[in-house]
């Protein structure tokens, strides 16, 4: 089994469904479409990628594979809650660890509307403040 000291496996295994295939296809066609559309005819000019000669489920499967990337911030991933499947209690500690403590966008329920970094910050802050006024918490 892994030891304590191998690097994280972070593998959230996009791509690995023909759904999550078919979806992205069907995104990259319709960006197609409209970038072809007539209103932007005298904008418009050669396609760089994938390229116009991409066409086949294949190729476009291969481009989508060589291409995609997250951008995004995870959140969501540590349900916080009283009860016992919650990942953290609501002062953040880790359920079932002594002094482990969850403090980033994992305890957040969805990614907020605005800027995360934000939200992030004001978790981290309020966690930090909190466990300076009960230092037997930390």
């Amino acid at each position: 089994g892994p030891s304590r000291n191998d690097a994280p496996v972070i593998d959230p295994h996009y791509l690995e469904t023909e759904h999550d295939r078919a979806t992205f296809r069907m995104a990259l066609k319709r960006a197609r479409m409209v970038g072809h559309h007539a209103a932007l005819d005298e904008w418009r000019d050669t396609e760089i990628l994938p390229g116009a000669p991409v066409q086949s489920d294949a190729e476009l499967n291969a481009f989508i594979a060589r291409a995609a990337s997250t951008h995004h911030h995870p959140a969501g991933t540590c349900r916080m809650g009283r009860d016992t499947e919650a990942v953290v209690d609501p002062d953040l500690r880790l359920n079932g660890f002594d002094n482990a403590f969850v403090v980033d966008a994992s305890v957040m329920p969805a990614i907020p509307s605005g800027p995360i970094n934000a939200a992030i910050v004001a978790i981290a802050e309020t966690w930090a403040a909190s466990s300076r006024a009960t230092p037997s918490s930390a």
